[in-house]
């Protein structure tokens, strides 16, 4: 066990925690990570002779997949010990074993955000005369969300609306949507932990199955919780000396949209008998960025108590990694961010050194146009739920079909893919003709009509013949590798279609890796890979030669060498919004502890920046850089 010997005394302390509820209050930088596996792989160790497992929840599939790495590098044969998964990966797999409760199949569909709005607007059709308050389906959806992540029961909606008739047309909405998820074999992202709350609580006897199955239960990034996944765990671990290990900090409270809150560390306090264990070390950034983030964060009061300050175990270079940039407005800002960032590279940093971070994307825009008029290459990451090249989407759509065998949406997703792939149209009609002739199964149709059309290339009519006999795995193996050499060869006619294919197909690659690798994700059931990928975050990886435009959101949990934070002004960071709750608020407490993540992704330099002006109007320097004593009311210190 040499890793123990790597840890600090803190960390120690937290690694060799046997039993009983622990709560590891980890500020950034703090080695978090590197103590959480190292407590997981002691127990594996010292254990060899029992059969129990570790179930460790995490709220990324990226950061389970690193933390399993981690964890096979230490002990390799914890692979069969330990599940290492997210909360919705965790609750997915629960239903799909006992999800018959509720009247649903193991192989039941996840549905991306057009279904869910289909679906809706189903209801509200067939409902119209009754449900006369909602404008459109978007809109009330946002309001079922909100119902799902907080457990809503469905008594308890129409007293949520000051409107009574709202109330209670919600309540109707949300019955029927819920009802007709299982009546069609789906779900969405949020009923997941919904619908896994609801059957651990009224099936204790699953609930108790698992926690003999797992014996020690460990979450990360507590503080991301939100009150479905809280529920979640209440209802896996309800007694108040349950064996939960859990890593958070109420200071990394960010996404309070989504149903987080700095009080869930509290309501830890009120279910377990909590030990507490601070891991205040700071290993990442300079002594001085560690100083701003104590001086910032201390002027929040939904912190836990006695919370220690930041204690930086970096020397000082001698130099101050610190730099604050005024300009004349949000234009001016964006060029000059942009030549500092110019100058950095052509001193010798690499790009994946560099962020620009941002409370909002309209400012990384303009950021990133001034970069581009210097010759700068840089990414600003905007989220995918699903892929868009036409290889891709024909994939996607053919092992959907495989599943089900006929669907007339499916089938015009998956001729209207193949058409932008192939050089000759195939319409639903075409596939159409195949499926009266073959009994109304539409995917040995697909198979009758890729194998009659001349335009469809051998390699591809065989792949889908696989999939027709269904080997799925062999099919997507096969139709990868021929799209991979179209791609390579580069044909006439599929720049458009191919454009974003090879972006893609890294996206996938990684989704594979996530899961296990190729051996473990194809051996699992169709039904179980489809929902996997439905899970599966598919936004691209920043190009390795182009700055990174992130939003301070989207750097959660990363570092870099050299941070350029842009529109510290007020009504950009604090928001307009987070101004009008009130100097107090929880909406502004959220957005300092937001400076407070984004300045402490640094490792070396941070360069602060402001605009007189934004779209125009005259904006003050943001409270948040008098609070961290970078500007003093007279001006600069």
């Amino acid at each position: 066990m040499d890793y123990l010997k790597k840890l600090n005394a803190s960390q120690l302390t937290a690694a060799q925690w046997d039993s009983g509820p622990l709560l590891v209050l980890a500020g950034p930088g703090s080695g978090k990570t590197a103590t959480l596996t190292a407590r997981v792989a002691r127990l594996v160790e010292q254990s060899q002779d029992d059969s129990f497992r570790i179930l460790c929840l995490t709220f990324t599939r990226k950061a389970a997949a690193e933390m399993r790495e981690r964890l096979l590098t230490l002990v390799p044969n914890a692979k069969d010990r330990v599940l290492l998964t997210t909360f919705h990966s965790f609750a997915t797999d629960i239903l799909r074993q006992h999800g018959s409760h509720f009247g649903l199949s193991p192989d039941f569909e996840i549905l991306d955000e057009s279904e869910r709005v289909g679906l809706l607007r189903s209801v509200l059709a067939e409902r119209s005369d009754e449900l006369t308050k909602f404008v459109s389906a978007d809109k009330a959806l946002t309001a079922i969300d909100f119902l799902l992540r907080n457990v809503t029961p469905d008594a308890q909606v129409p007293s949520l609306l000051k409107d009574t008739e709202a109330g209670q047309q919600l309540q109707t909405l949300f019955v029927r949507y819920k009802e007709l998820l299982k009546q069609q074999n789906c779900l969405d992202y949020g009923s997941i932990l919904y619908f896994c709350e609801e059957l651990l609580r009224e099936r204790p006897r699953i609930s108790k199955q698992l926690r003999t199955v797992y014996r020690f239960v460990c979450v990360d990034e507590f503080q991301d919780t939100n009150a479905a996944q809280y529920r979640v765990l209440r209802v896996l671990v309800p007694d108040r000396d349950a064996n939960v290990f859990i890593v958070g900090d109420d200071d990394q409270t960010i996404y309070q949209w989504n149903g987080a809150s700095p009080a869930r560390v509290k309501e830890l306090e009120q279910h377990y008998n909590l030990t507490t264990i601070q891991l205040p070390e700071n290993y990442r950034c300079p002594p001085e960025v560690v100083a701003l983030a104590n001086a910032l964060i201390v002027h929040n009061g939904e912190r836990s108590p006695d919370k220690k300050p930041l204690l930086s175990m970096k020397v000082g270079s001698g130099t101050n990694p610190i730099q604050l940039l005024s300009f004349e407005d949000d234009q001016k800002e964006a060029e000059g961010i942009a030549e500092c960032v110019a100058a950095r590279l052509k001193n010798g940093a690499r790009p994946a050194d560099i962020v620009v971070l941002a409370r909002a994307t309209k400012l990384l825009e303009r950021v990133q146009r001034a970069l581009e008029a210097l010759s700068v290459p840089s990414h600003i990451q905007r989220r995918k739920s699903q892929f868009e090249s036409a290889p891709m989407r024909f994939v996607m759509s053919a092992l959907k079909l495989a599943l089900v065998r006929s669907d007339d949406d499916l089938a015009s997703m998956v001729t209207k893919a193949l058409s932008d792939c192939v050089e000759q149209d195939s319409s639903e009609e075409d596939l159409a003709g195949f499926s009266a002739a073959l009994n109304g199964d539409q995917l040995e149709a697909l198979g009758a009509l890729v194998a009659d059309s001349p335009a469809v290339a051998k390699e591809l009519q065989d792949a889908v013949s696989v999939l027709v006999q269904g080997r799925y795995a062999e099919f997507i193996q096969e139709t990868l590798a021929y799209f991979d050499a179209v791609e390579s060869a580069g044909r006439d006619g599929v720049d458009e279609q191919y454009a974003e294919y090879t972006t893609e197909r890294n996206v996938w690659q990684n989704i594979i890796r996530e899961i296990g690798g190729e051996d473990e994700a194809y051996s699992l059931s169709l039904g179980q890979f489809l929902q996997e990928l439905a899970l599966a975050n598919k936004t691209p990886e920043a190009p390795s030669n182009s700055v990174r435009c992130l939003t301070i959101h989207s750097s959660k949990g990363l570092e870099f060498l050299h941070v350029y934070l842009v529109g510290m002004s007020e009504d950009q960071l604090p928001s307009f919004q987070s101004k009008k709750s009130g100097d107090d608020s929880r909406e502004m407490q959220e957005e300092r502890r937001n400076c407070f993540v984004a300045i402490t992704r640094t490792i070396e330099t941070l360069t602060m920046s402001y605009g007189e002006r934004y779209n125009g109007w005259r904006k003050a320097p943001s409270r948040f850089l008098f609070e961290m004593g970078v500007l003093a009311s007279g001006g600069e210190v």
